[in-house]
């Protein structure tokens, strides 16, 4: 069998998880043993869709669907700074002022972005260094903090923000709809708006709502997949996805 099922990771589980799920449910009912892929992944605090390519012919379609613009719905505490730029870290900073940021101002950090710019990735990424992830690397503490933001700044890129739009602003709390390119770190992002207001944020919340022309009205949960027909029913062809690529306008 082959296809695309678009999945919803729960929060809690990580994105490798879900491909060992579907493995195992193919291996055990049909004695398969497909290569399995994913086009993107969420973090282990994260949620939303994760898209799923079953089948070696599927899985090399995997780089060109990653290269979409992606939706994501976050929300950020302001004033507080840890080193993972997530509620997963350790906190770093406290800035007791934070609450005094008005949602003007975070309106007006978002629009001083303009369509683009330069972000620095977290140094807890998936992104490699010498044949490592930065986050592995952080975690040993086998390089300093120094040599680390040298390495994170390297390592920065031209970040397109199709849309970003503030939705909501509770005291220190604040959510942010944003449609960015490829690449594009979302804690980073809350933390950069937050800088440019004039204080720190750590990502609490983060929702993966869209990938290119798939979005989360389309997805299946992972717990209702637990037999090979749950996978065939909710599998999507290769031409139907290839089809809503062809039709899709960044």
């Amino acid at each position: 069998m082959e296809g695309f099922l678009l999945l919803h990771k729960p929060v809690g589980v990580t994105s490798r998880h879900c491909v060992n799920h579907i493995f195992n449910i193919i291996k055990r009912d049909t004695g398969l043993k497909p290569k399995i892929g994913h086009t993107g992944t969420l973090d282990l605090f994260a949620s939303g869709l994760l898209i799923i390519a079953i089948s070696r012919t599927v899985t090399r379609e995997i780089d060109h669907i990653m290269k979409y613009d992606k939706t994501y719905i976050a929300t950020a505490q302001l004033g507080q700074l840890t080193d993972t730029l997530d509620h997963t870290g350790s906190v770093l900073l406290v800035d007791q002022n934070a609450s005094s940021i008005t949602y003007m101002q975070l309106k007006q950090a978002i629009k001083s972005f303009g369509i683009a710019y330069e972000q620095i990735p977290p140094a807890y990424s998936a992104l490699e260094y010498s044949g490592r992830r930065l986050s592995d690397l952080a975690r040993e503490k086998s390089i300093t903090p120094e040599e680390m933001n040298q390495i994170a700044q390297a390592k920065s890129r031209l970040i397109t923000l199709h849309t970003v739009e503030l939705q909501a602003h509770n005291l220190d709390l604040f959510t942010v709809r944003a449609r960015v390119s490829h690449g594009a770190y979302i804690r980073s992002l809350m933390n950069d708006i937050a800088s440019r207001a004039g204080t720190h944020a750590t990502t609490h919340e983060l929702e993966r709502a869209a990938i290119g022309p798939f979005a989360l009205d389309q997805v299946v949960l992972l717990s209702d997949i637990t037999t090979i027909d749950h996978i065939v029913v909710n599998c999507i062809s290769v031409e139907s996805m290839l089809l809503k690529i062809a039709e899709y306008k960044m």
